[in-house]
């Protein structure tokens, strides 16, 4: 593979064949899964937990018992709750590493670790914080609380995008390497709702590939401006959303 083929990814890969193109969506898919699927464990799963446990000390002991915003029980540590957690954080990582990579074609690679981080905060932080839940009113300090689950999508983006970069040249030509790192994918493909959209979207693109000319969307202009635009609208309104939450919680 030639590094300009590696920085076009799945839409503008520039081999042709229908046995080519699936072993290259494979690749990829398998790559964007994996590589999400370690950023969330690590990041959403382990960090978020540790948040927790840190805003448990720091938030009074009345709110023991009251169910979160997102059916946890405050206070609460259990393995069950903890596993549940890590595998939730997981499969939504590699549904991240998935948005990656089907986004490489289109996003200047320059701007990826700084742009994809920034979506993240934002759209996921306005996802997570909700000034009319119980999570964000209840926990303290409040500022702590917003900062760290803001800050945590953002880190796990950015090591998303940072272990599909690194992990890149060397995916499927080191098979000991790739066995060993998908495992932290295996969670998303046993998922069966994700599963079942990882491969109607696969299918949908190795049917765009058959035709020559969708080789070259990623390099024709109005393409990637309009790609970015969608991009930059859905952070602006996340970051909207997520301002006037914070606002009417402080």
């Amino acid at each position: 593979m030639t590094s300009a083929e590696s920085d076009l990814g799945p839409i503008g890969f520039s081999r042709s064949g229908s046995k080519n193109d699936a072993k290259m969506l494979a690749r990829w898919i398998s790559l964007g899964a994996c590589a999400g699927g370690l950023g969330g464990l690590l990041v959403g799963g382990v960090g978020g937990r540790l948040a927790m446990m840190l805003l448990r000390f720091t938030t009074d002991a009345s709110i023991k018992g009251i169910e979160s915003d997102d059916g946890f029980t405050m206070g609460r540590f259990t393995i069950g709750n903890s596993l549940s957690l890590l595998l939730v954080c997981t499969v939504l990582g590699s549904v991240g590493g998935l948005v990656v990579v089907f986004g490489r074609p289109f996003f200047p690679r320059r701007y990826t670790l700084i742009g994809w981080p920034l979506a993240a905060g934002a759209i996921v932080g306005a996802t997570i914080i909700k000034s009319d839940g119980v999570d964000f009113t209840l926990l303290e300090p409040k500022l702590l609380a917003i900062l760290m689950f803001i800050a945590i999508p953002a880190a796990g983006a950015l090591l998303i995008t940072w272990l599909i970069d690194r992990w890149e040249p060397w995916w499927w030509s080191n098979w000991k390497r790739t066995l060993l790192a998908a495992v932290p994918g295996l969670p998303a493909l046993i998922f069966f709702p994700l599963g079942i959209m990882v491969a109607i979207v696969a299918l949908a693109w190795f049917v765009v590939l058959r035709i020559d000319r969708s080789r070259e969307l990623p390099s024709f202009q109005p393409i990637r401006v309009l790609a970015l635009a969608v991009f930059g609208l859905l952070t602006g309104l996340g970051l909207l959303a997520l301002g006037n939450d914070v606002r009417e919680i402080l």
